[in-house]
């Protein structure tokens, strides 16, 4: 499987600002001599020696990933804003001549993880076929409820692609094409939400965005350690700072530090840090992450948990 992301924040987008459009290139300029600016080539090595919020940027669009199987059939996860450039790029595929198919999960139908499905431009093309699969009952309700008149001016129907609607009993296996099945676990969050566990030739992705767990959780938590155990990546919320998350009990996200006391617990090879704060500039994820790997280091400094930052066009095999 191949997982790519496409939006990594919650809550709303975060563009990155004018200013901190300046603050990047200011910083660039200082740690650059003069070597490093002679011609295209070293000024490709010198970026390429940087970090990588001071060359790039975490992105500002909400919650949207894709998996592929090894025959590249396509799965969706949500619709944040990022999904927009997800449609985009797979407009020259058959999904640009209305011959492509896609199986779609949606979590949950907070506005950061549905706000990019009206810009969807697959969906105007008649000949697509897009699979909703949920654990919500309604949720085709749902979604024609978010393109009411009031809302947005075009509606639900007026998109010509073939929609099917499937609801998945929670823990029941499903069949997302040829190649890999998944199920759902529902997760602590404000109007509900669903994790999603895909697995492939005995390799599992797990998605658990928009989940809250905390201390009085950790204390029974076993049902959810089988649920992640083993998997090659974990996809977690945490939205939060360890002390944040005491602050903001059932607000429905986490923090990294309880995010890495699960995966060690379950013996998850990748953590990838998820839904990220929209107030958080990337100097601010920079400092959320190196944290997380300070945490790591305390309580298991010859584990092999591997902690990465999601960030938008990050693109993992296993």
């Amino acid at each position: 499987m191949k997982i790519k992301f496409w939006g990594v924040r919650g809550s709303i987008g975060s563009p990155i600002r004018p200013a901190g459009v300046k603050q990047k290139i200011e910083k660039i300029l200082s740690l650059a001599s003069p070597t490093d600016i002679q011609n295209e080539q070293s000024i490709r090595k010198f970026l390429n020696s940087l970090s990588f919020s001071a060359s790039s940027t975490y992105g500002g669009n909400t919650t949207c990933v894709e998996i592929r199987d090894k025959d590249d059939n396509l799965i969706i996860i949500d619709g944040g804003t990022g999904l927009r450039e997800l449609g985009n790029s797979i407009m020259p595929t058959a999904f640009g001549k209305g011959g492509g198919h896609a199986h779609w999960i949606l979590t949950h139908t907070h506005w950061d993880h549905i706000q990019g499905i009206p810009f969807f431009v697959p969906l105007f093309l008649p000949g697509n076929h897009f699979e909703f699969h949920s654990s919500f009952e309604d949720m085709e309700d749902r979604l024609k409820y978010q393109f009411v008149f009031s809302h947005f001016p075009v509606s639900f129907d007026h998109y010509a692609a073939n929609k099917t609607f499937h609801y998945e009993e929670e823990g029941k296996e499903v069949q997302l094409g040829p190649h890999i099945t998944a199920f759902s676990k529902a997760v602590r969050h404000p109007g509900g939400s669903f994790s999603y566990r895909f697995t492939e030739n005995g390799k599992s992705i797990i998605f658990a965005s928009d989940a809250e767990f905390n201390l009085d959780e950790m204390e029974n938590i076993d049902t959810y350690i089988d649920y992640f155990r083993d998997a090659e990546i974990l996809v977690f919320d945490t939205q939060y700072t360890f002390e944040e998350s005491l602050q903001k009990i059932d607000w429905g996200h986490s923090s990294a530090s309880i995010a890495t006391d699960i995966a060690l617990r379950a013996k998850v090879k990748k953590l990838i840090m998820f839904h990220h704060d929209p107030s958080y500039d990337d100097d601010k994820l920079d400092l959320v992450y190196l944290r997380a790997l300070k945490y790591k280091e305390m309580f298991d400094p010859h584990g092999k948990l591997e902690i990465i930052m999601a960030h938008e066009s990050l693109e993992l095999e296993i």
